[in-house]
């Protein structure tokens, strides 16, 4: 067979000519078999046999413009050119099946080239280059760039304006993409944001072709000039011309690029028959390659870095050896590309395959003559291919034993089930449910170990068991404790995944391996759920963005041991300075919460075996009487916090005015603060000063009612007037409402008619009842007309839900369905579509717009439109509790509360009318919280959605937002996730009801908006509100290590012989060096259960909590002698004291038997929160898990943890005796643990660490320290 030279350059002289010898004869029959066989010049075998074309999909019409082996799998990508040639037009239009079209991709398994997949990408553009990764392929057109699974799933679509003619795209790391083409922008894209980071100007000539190395990235355009620019910030360091007029590919390998391209002759373009090869090391042209070819595309053979292989337009393929040029070894090939043009080729990265594609398209590939059935790549992953469907099986027609059952029924075409199905309540196991035990069993109970013993009471017959057991019942508690049965449901409600309970993952590192962020992509921090009692999370959440009250509580300090408004302001300040990644958890709250005796006796403390009980039950308890208060309350925990908060801030201010008022003296430039609060309240505490004047009564009355910052924020003011019906003799009181109660009618009549919500807010404030009441004039108890009237509105007003009985949810159930019944125009709107949706009832999307059988999903809008809402309080929305209301007291003293709902029939009634102002103490209100319970059918927990205001993105985000618009969010323990405005209105009552609503003034909040955005500073960071009044210089910070210096440690005391408390000269300062330590005991134990697969995991971890603190001095003449030495009482059972690893025995953190030096937990957190503020720098080994039981935020720039310092990437962690047995020849813990000693041990490692690092010895004895762990497997020897 003869060579047919395709070349333009006329054959005249004599090294021109080749002689080409025949390898062979055999032509293949039909259309599937190659033309051509491979040959060599010279006598040599060839190293490549082709073998059969392939048809591509929509190759009669398409080219293949894109090849690219899969480096995963083994697997061969193309992509179809896409463009219709004007003469065939009309038989593509009738011709091409509806199931291809233009911008397609299709990928073949092996070499056999077997189907796999096959979707498309784009309706009009080309397919320009396809690019594999490990979670699928990147497809680049003209005008988009696609990523989808291998399986044909599409993952994601970019499109911009930026992206005009696009041409080539490189991958530069597993997140970062760079893309150009004939356009004058190369676009730098962050494949995890999905967004475009950077625009690179390239000039008129654009670009075709990147490569990339170590070193570089090379950007060739058109017309033969090469860029090389750097890697990270793509500017351009140097420039090299390859050819005069065009540049057709090129290619990098080691320190050569090499090039080919076409150059002018004759007034006409013709190809360069040299390869121009370039030494990057001194970037000029070395060599050129003669080629026996027209040269189109080149690229190197991964496996042989020394060997290209090139390959013309016409099909011809040829193998160059870039080193052996005095004596080459060519190595041609012809592949059959049916008269037509190859427009691209690939190489496998084994390098025994090359894919070529062309005009008519066809896939052509050659394989290494060792391998037939070439490997795409040396270690292929396996591929996943769909399931193969069961076949039935042969059964002979005379077989009578073959039971028909076992036979698949084919799938329904109409109805739902057979004919011959069972019921469903028959195809589950039911079992006699236990007989309760009596309460009075429950009552005579004595345990003895684990068994409880008591007298049986005679109350039925000897193994007499009842057949017939109640059914149905809800989640109520009897006297005694015990929980009644409950009706379940049969499986899992489906339910929005930001509303389901996220359980935390445990490995023996515990948390720290697990991916918070996964769940929060918020700058906000979350509140882990792993302690007793965190039902309070959701609550928690709202106080602290309820910015007033942050403040108040940030800025109060007082010397109560167990103060809950004090822990709140440790909790906000965590909260503050932490971010998505590290959750917070409110440990020292909770500590101080089960301390409470209120919060025992109304049962908010929860143990850890009833987590399954009625939230909303539990967050609103019934009316009880409490002996301290001496008067009825609501009790909740809502209630609870705000009347705790109140009392302790009323006690705290009442015990700084008697203070100062015996002798103090406090100057207006020392302290302006209290001094003015002190002045403003005078008036308040001298009717209260004299308590032995008055009556109990009257003094926890005057207590309740007393103004504080919590009164001014949550309180309503009312005054009670109570009419003896008898005498009409009338008393009347002003009280202060905290919490209101909605009171729902109770009459048949009511029920059945439509309340709005303002009606019943309204019935809610303003209640009017009798009574039997106590009469000063009858002096006896008499029936009593009781009126509340509301005299004063709040700043925030919250509001119970209540819903703690089956009539009240049926009457909130008929007004949500009544209220759906009137759809809203802006509602019907917003409906995109009327399709059924694809999920059908299995749906969990609570914003999907698409028609539901079984529900009626919120309407939702764009997250511009949900801006515009939160913006703009007077925005309809269709549901029962409204996103704002006006409320307002006329000049007859009568409260109004109107909706929207309300204004729009008022003004359908009144036409065109205006309604007059009815006074000045007139607030509009809106939606600022919202705490709900979510019930999945096996577990309820509980959620808050929360309207997060612009100053706390300000604080967050360390920049100023210019658009001031909120942003509601849910709040699910650590799950933080963005909603639209009327998800948090949005209430289906089976899985999602409402506990507690939070209505904010809009006025109040405007007020509140312009003071904080006025107090920002032209600093980097945005001014703290919180921190305002307190500055950022450590001196006006509440040193509580003076108190140490007042009062001597007791001589009686067992502490460290060289503890010596920090003196005045010598208080700490920003950068000084302070050397912790802290021991830890254990108060619940690890839960593990067992798998099937015989491994163990962790359920629940073990609960700690902080025994003993110690701190050293890290510098000066007192270098290594400790100022701080607590033991940390505690009244909670402790399980085990760690004696063994912490020194701590029992009996030295019970104040009544302990020798050591006792302190509370919050006075300790006090010192070690003031070393935080001054700055300084702890040192310390395993300082994270520390100050994570100590529940202190300290920054990562604080911290100095020897664990760190001497640690090997990729290898174990080393022990504190380990590194003071090799680097300080000390041995440390043998006995048992000693914080001052550990503390004083890092200290000296960490010198010794800066003398290494001096001496530039570290890498050696990091080296040297692994090594000998391993021989001594990291026990110190006993000698």
């Amino acid at each position: 067979m003869d060579y047919v030279y395709c070349g333009t350059d006329p054959i005249g002289a004599s090294e021109d000519i080749l002689s080409v010898y025949d390898a062979g004869s055999a032509r293949g029959n039909g259309h599937f078999s190659p033309s051509f066989n491979g040959f060599n010049i010279g006598t040599t075998d060839p190293d490549y046999v082709e073998l059969v074309p392939v048809l591509a999909d929509g190759g009669d019409q398409f080219g293949v413009s894109s090849v690219a082996f899969d480096d995963y799998e083994e697997l061969l990508w193309m992509g179809n050119q896409g463009v219709r040639p004007p003469s065939l037009c009309y038989y593509v239009a009738n011709a091409i099946p509806a199931s291809f079209s233009q911008g397609h991709v299709t990928s073949y398994y092996t070499s056999s080239m077997q189907k796999y997949t096959s979707f498309q990408v784009h309706a009009t553009d080309i397919v320009r280059q396809i690019t594999t990764l490990d979670s699928g392929v990147l497809v680049l057109t003209q005008t988009s760039l696609r990523h989808q699974i291998r399986r044909g799933l599409p993952k994601f679509t970019h499109k911009s304006n930026n992206m005009r003619e696009m041409v080539c795209m490189l991958q530069l790391s597993p997140h970062r993409l760079v893309m150009a083409g004939l356009q004058e922008d190369l676009i730098d894209f962050d494949m995890r944001s999905l967004k475009e980071t950077r625009l690179e100007h390239l000039g008129a000539a654009g670009c075709t072709v990147l490569r990339k190395n170590s070193r570089f990235l090379f950007a060739g355009d058109q017309f033969g000039t090469v860029t090389l620019r750097d890697l990270n910030s793509l500017s351009v360091q140097h420039t090299i011309k390859t050819h005069t007029n065009f540049l057709s590919d090129f290619s990098v390998q080691g320190n050569l690029l090499i090039s080919c391209g076409y150059s002018g002759r004759q007034n006409s373009l013709a190809a360069d028959r040299f390869l121009m090869v370039y030494d990057l090391r001194m970037l000029r042209l070395i060599f050129p390659i003669q080629m026996m070819i027209d040269p189109q595309m080149l690229k190197f053979l991964p496996s042989l870095t020394s060997r290209l292989a090139v390959v013309s337009s016409y099909g011809q393929i040829q193998l160059v050896d870039t080193v052996e040029l005095s004596e080459p070894r060519v190595s041609m090939y012809q592949i059959n590309t049916n008269g037509s043009q190859c427009l691209s080729f690939d190489i496998s990265s084994s390098s025994q395959a090359m894919a070529f594609g062309d005009q008519s398209g066809h896939i052509n590939m050659i394989a290494a003559v060792q391998t037939p059935q070439p490997q795409f790549n040396p270690f292929s992953r396996n591929t996943e291919f769909a399931d193969v469907v069961p076949q039935l099986p042969m059964v002979a027609i005379t077989d009578t034993n073959f039971p028909l059952s076992s036979v698949m029924l084919p799938h329904l075409t109409t109805g739902t089930q057979w004919f011959s199905d069972w019921p469903e309540e028959l195809l589950h196991y039911t079992y006699h449910r236990p007989k309760t035990i009596d309460p009075e069993v429950l009552n005579n109970m004595k345990m003895q170990g684990p068994i409880g013993y008591s007298q049986n009471p005679r109350n039925a017959r000897r193994n007499q068991i009842p057949y017939i057991i109640e059914q149905g019942g809800s989640n109520m508690t009897n006297g005694n404790g015990a929980a009644s049965v409950a009706k379940t449901e049969n499986g899992v409600k489906i339910i929005p995944r930001r509303y389901r309970k996220v359980e935390l993952k445990y490995t023996k590192l515990g948390t720290q391996d697990f991916d918070f962020e996964q769940h929060n992509q918020t700058c906000f921090a979350g509140l882990e759920a792993t302690l007793p009692n965190s039902y309070c999370n959701a609550m928690l959440q709202i106080l602290y963005f309820t910015e007033p009250l942050r403040v108040k509580l940030m800025e109060h300090s007082c010397s109560k041991e167990f103060c809950l408004s004090c822990e709140l302001g440790f909790l906000f300040h965590m909260l503050d300075k932490s971010s998505a990644s590290s959750p917070c958890q409110a440990s020292n709250f909770l500590r101080s919460f089960r301390t409470v005796p209120e919060a025992s006796a109304l049962g908010l403390i929860l143990s850890d075996r009833s987590c399954n009980v009625n939230l909303i039950t539990l967050i609103r308890l019934a009316v009880l009487t409490c002996n301290i208060y001496k008067y009825a309350l609501s009790q909740n925990w809502n209630r609870f916090i705000l009347h705790q908060m109140h009392y302790e801030i009323f006690d705290s201010s009442k015990n700084s005015f008697a203070s100062s008022g015996s002798g103090q003296t406090i100057t207006a430039a020392e302290n302006p603060s209290p001094a003015s609060e002190t002045s403003g309240s005078s008036d308040l505490y001298e009717s209260i000063c004299d308590d032995n004047a008055k009556e109990d009564g009257n003094r926890e009355r005057s207590k309740i009612n007393a103004e504080t910052e919590i009164s001014k924020i949550f309180g309503t003011k009312q005054i009670c007037v109570n009419r003896c019906i008898k005498c009409q003799d009338e008393t009347a009181k002003e009280n202060i409402l905290l919490a209101c109660d909605l009171t729902y009618p109770t009459n048949v009549k009511d029920s059945e008619q439509y309340f709005h919500f303002g009606t019943i807010l309204k019935r809610s404030l303003n209640s009017e009842k009798s009574i039997q009441a106590f009469c000063e004039n009858c002096k006896k108890f008499s029936p009593t007309n009781q009126s509340v009237k509301v005299t004063s509105l709040p700043q925030t007003l919250a509001i119970n839900c209540g819903l703690n009985n089956e009539k009240d949810i049926s009457f909130l159930k008929r007004q949500l369905n009544r209220c759906n019944e009137k759809p809203s125009a802006e509602a019907a709107a917003s409906l995109s579509t009327s399709k059924p949706c694809r999920y059908g009832a299995n749906c969990s999307r609570s914003d999907c717009h698409f028609m539901h059988p079984d529900r009626k999903s919120p309407s939702h809008t764009s997250n511009q439109s949900a801006g515009n809402v939160s913006s703009s309080p007077s925005g309809r929305q269709k549901s029962w509790f409204p996103l704002t209301f006006t409320m307002d007291i006329n000049e007859q003293g009568e409260l109004q509360v109107q909706t929207q709902s309300d204004k729009s029939e008022q003004q359908e009634e009144d036409g065109e009318k205006v309604p007059a102002k009815t006074g000045d103490n007139e607030r509009m209100y809106a939606l600022h919280a919202v705490v709900c319970q979510v019930d999945d059918g096996t577990q309820k927990n509980l959620v808050s959605l929360i309207n997060v205001h612009r100053q706390y993105h300000t604080m967050k985000l360390a920049e100023s937002l210019e658009d001031p618009q909120h942003q509601w969010y849910i709040f699910n323990d650590f799950s933080i996730s963005p909603v639209s405005p009327q998800e948090s209105v949005w209430f289906t009552l089976d899985w999602k009801m409402p506990c507690v609503l939070f209505y904010k003034s809009v006025e109040d909040d405007l007020e509140s908006a312009s003071t904080s955005s006025s107090t920002v500073t032209d600093s980097d960071e945005p001014a703290i509100p919180s921190e305002s009044s307190c500055g950022d210089s450590p001196t006006n910070l509440t040193n509580p290590f003076l108190e140490d210096m007042a009062g001597p440690i007791p001589g009686n005391l067992s502490t460290d012989a060289t503890l010596k408390p920090l003196q005045e000269n010598e208080m700490p300062q920003s950068g000084d060096l302070v050397a912790m330590d802290a021991e830890f005991v254990t108060l619940n134990p690890e839960e593990n259960e067992i798998r099937p697969d015989g491994k163990t995991a962790t359920i629940k971890p073990c609960h700690m909590s902080v025994a003993r603190i110690s701190c050293i001095r890290g510098q000066g003449s007192d270098e290594g002698v400790p100022f701080m030495d607590d033991y940390i009482s505690t009244q909670e059972k402790v399980v085990d004291y760690l004696t063994q690893f912490s020194g701590i025995k029992p009996g030295d953190l019970d104040a009544n038997f302990s020798k050591k030096r006792l302190t509370a937990l919050k006075y300790s957190y006090q010192k070690l929160k003031y070393l935080v503020d001054v700055g300084v720098i702890f040192v310390g080994h395993g300082l994270k898990n520390d100050f994570r039981v100590i529940n202190i935020y300290v920054p990562s720039e604080q911290i100095i943890d020897t664990v760190h310092l001497f640690h090997l990437p990729h290898h174990r962690m080393v022990s504190l005796r380990f590194l003071a047995w090799h680097f300080l020849g000390s041995k440390i813990q043998s006995e048992t643990h000693d914080s001052i000693e550990d503390a004083r041990t890092t200290l000296q490692l960490y010198k010794h660490y800066l003398q290494l690092q001096a001496d530039k010895k570290f890498t050696n004895a990091l080296k040297n320290l692994y090594e000998r762990g391993k021989q001594l497997q990291w026990k110190v020897p006993e000698d």
